[in-house]
């Protein structure tokens, strides 16, 4: 327990939810960002360098020309861009679907061991950041690993019952905990989902995230910035091929709202997360940043 002033910012990193509609960009764009190597980005990255950036991909090619896009079109050098760490869980997802029982805790297991891991190595950094992709993926491969297989006309599925749906949010608050310290930035992706329209009355449905169950309402209570990515297709950056993108920090959405210190600290439309992370007074440490030369003259 620390005893501070009601005055003092109760974090000096970012634990944000940052949410998009699927194949948006969201990997691409938050690394980018991270690392401040976004066309229009001038003030340097959130990291110290790029070592200090860990990504834990839960996602079916959540990484995927991640590091083309970096060096091809964001102008990163190889080197540094092979530098970034990534944990890669995609193959633990998909081995979750060979459980034949209910209450399966070998991905859960995994994910607890791996964490162990990656804050061995978030704390070296003075300004690190773990990147989750995305929360979604982890909150329905963990589901699946509790309700066991889906049933068939032959054998009934096991399903979800109450106290799966406890266990389930109980993981879910461990791993958000476990990732959430104060010593790094932690940011979680997250997909947003709207319902279509059945043609039965009942009124526009409104967006949701991701997740289902308590655990998907209780997230977003627990972050403290939750940004709205938009990619503005086929508005590429002067001279370059990368579509401009933002962070929408008050997003009109039913399930959440913009998070602390949003609406007084920052535009509506924030384009560089270094920026947007340095007025809401969290630690950046600017890698990549070359500040303008001072002319000579007199």
């Amino acid at each position: 327990m620390k005893e501070e002033a009601l005055t003092e910012a109760s974090s000096t990193y970012g634990k944000t939810l940052a949410v998009a509609k699927a194949k948006e960009g969201k990997t691409a764009t938050l690394i980018a960002n991270l690392l401040g190597v976004m066309p229009w980005q001038k003030y340097g990255g959130v990291v110290g360098d790029p070592s200090h950036l860990i990504v834990l991909a839960f996602d079916s090619g959540a990484v995927v020309g991640i590091k083309e896009f970096l060096v091809d079109l964001c102008g990163m050098k190889l080197q540094d861009a092979a530098r970034i760490q990534a944990f890669n869980f995609q193959d633990d997802v998909r081995q979750v679907s060979n459980a034949e029982t209910d209450w399966d805790f070998t991905l859960y297991n995994s994910i607890v061991t791996s964490i162990k891991r990656v804050q061995d190595k978030a704390s070296k950094g003075k300004s690190s950041a773990v990147l989750v992709s995305s929360l979604t993926t982890v909150a329905l491969a963990l589901q699946r690993a509790i309700a066991g297989p889906p049933g068939n006309s032959e054998k009934p599925g096991g399903g979800m019952d109450q106290s799966k749906w406890t266990e389930l949010g109980r993981q879910i608050n461990e791993i958000r905990n476990l990732l959430q310290q104060d010593a790094w930035h932690c940011i979680w992706e997250g997909h947003v989902f709207k319902p279509p329209e059945t043609g039965q009355g009942g009124g526009e449905r409104s967006e949701t995230l991701q997740v289902q169950g308590a655990s998907g309402h209780n997230f977003p209570n627990n972050v403290e910035q939750i940004f709205r990515i938009r990619r503005m297709f086929g508005e590429t950056h002067e001279g370059t091929k990368v579509d401009r993108v933002f962070f929408d920090t008050q997003p009109s959405m039913d399930f959440i709202s913009g998070g602390r210190l949003t609406t007084t600290n920052l535009d509506a439309k924030e384009f560089d997360l270094t920026k947007a992370y340095y007025k809401l007074g969290l630690n950046v440490g600017r890698w990549g940043y070359k500040p303008a030369k001072k002319s000579s003259r007199k």
